[in-house]
């Protein structure tokens, strides 16, 4: 019977950061490769995609003049960052985060609105912030600032 560091990666030594995704950084060009191959999509994922597309369809597609929001919420390490990570790159259209398998269902169900929309993405991280406002309103300016 194989060991299990035979079948799978276990680093010799790790850091208390080594498996956070920081969202802002996580979505730079060279690190979406990364963030994808670190991702594992479960059933229950699927299902969560499925839910926020269908979410953020709904808001965009809808003829209200309000505003919606949605709560993302789990324990440390649950995996926040990272699905917010590939749901950017889905809303974005990113070829690699479209291609995995198991997400095949939800992009074409909701493959003609993705495409035919140009949303404005903007990834921050709230660590650090002094406020919400502060959290919010800088990581949009920094945001901004940077790409435009």
């Amino acid at each position: 019977m194989p060991l299990l560091r035979e079948l799978i990666d276990i680093p010799e030594k790790v850091q208390s950061g080594d498996f956070v995704l920081n969202l802002s950084t996580g979505l730079e060009p060279a690190a979406i490769k990364q963030t994808l191959d670190q991702y594992v999509v479960t059933p229950q994922l699927v299902r969560a995609f499925e839910d926020a597309l269908s979410f953020i369809k709904s808001t965009i597609e809808g003829n209200q003049n309000r505003q919606k929001g949605a709560y993302l919420h789990g324990s440390f390490g649950s995996g926040k960052s990272h699905f917010m990570a590939v749901l950017h790159l889905l809303l974005q259209g990113n070829a690699e985060a479209r291609a995995i398998n198991e997400l095949a269902p939800v992009v074409h169900k909701h493959d003609a609105w993705l495409q035919s929309k140009n949303i404005l993405l903007v990834p921050y991280q709230m660590i650090g912030a002094v406020s919400i406002e502060a959290g919010i309103l800088g990581g949009y300016a920094n945001y901004i600032a940077k790409r435009h």
